[in-house]
């Protein structure tokens, strides 16, 4: 029985390390990520927006439109920037459950963008071995203002350094920090369009 259970323990160990590396954060870090910038935000935005939209929009570009294309920076940026004009405008007409979407939609390329993996070449096998670390942790704001082109491109440059340190360590700092960033990011853009 021993042996059996090994024997599949390795056979999942090693499907998890040649998973496909296309997708970023897992579902249940967008949703932590989510959250934590939903509750930031100022009351009056909490009422009008739908957080439940937002955790479900989060990882529609995975899940929904298939789109593994934009998940780097600057690419990711042109994305983040455009289903934010999307959120702004809806929320300023009144439609929240389309703001809601949208700056759900917003947050996953922004904070895909933060992901360490998708800040070098060469990932494939450990890319999912650190986003599983990500979802033991929990995303905090650590800064509330900036300019959303220049914090990406800083996490984007952060990013190669986390994932050679995290490679030496495994040590999950460089992960929460880079779920730190990602999440800070989120907030000052979608605080910025509300």
């Amino acid at each position: 029985m021993k042996k059996i259970l090994s024997g599949l323990l390795l056979v999942l160990m090693f499907a998890l390390v040649q998973a496909p590396t296309a997708v970023a954060w897992t579902s249940v870090t967008h949703d932590d990520i989510v959250d934590e910038v939903y509750y930031a935000l100022p009351a009056d935005a909490q009422h009008n927006l739908s957080l439940e939209i937002m955790r479900s929009a989060s990882d529609d570009p995975d899940f929904k439109f298939f789109d593994f294309s934009y998940h780097h920076y600057p690419a990711s940026y042109g994305k983040a920037d455009y289903w934010l004009d999307q959120g702004e405008l809806a929320y300023k007409n009144g439609d929240y459950n389309q703001a809601s979407y949208s700056f759900g939609v917003a947050s996953h390329y922004i904070s895909d963008s933060f992901d360490a993996p998708h800040c070098v070449r060469g990932t494939t096998g450990y890319h999912t071995l650190y986003e599983i670390q990500a979802t033991a942790l929990y995303p905090h704001i650590t800064f509330k203002s900036g300019n959303l082109k220049s914090l990406m491109a800083s996490g984007y440059n952060k990013g190669g350094y986390s994932w050679y340190s995290w490679m030496a360590s495994r040590d999950s700092s460089y992960v929460q920090d880079d779920l730190n960033r990602a999440t800070s990011a989120c907030y000052v853009a979608i605080n910025k369009r509300i």
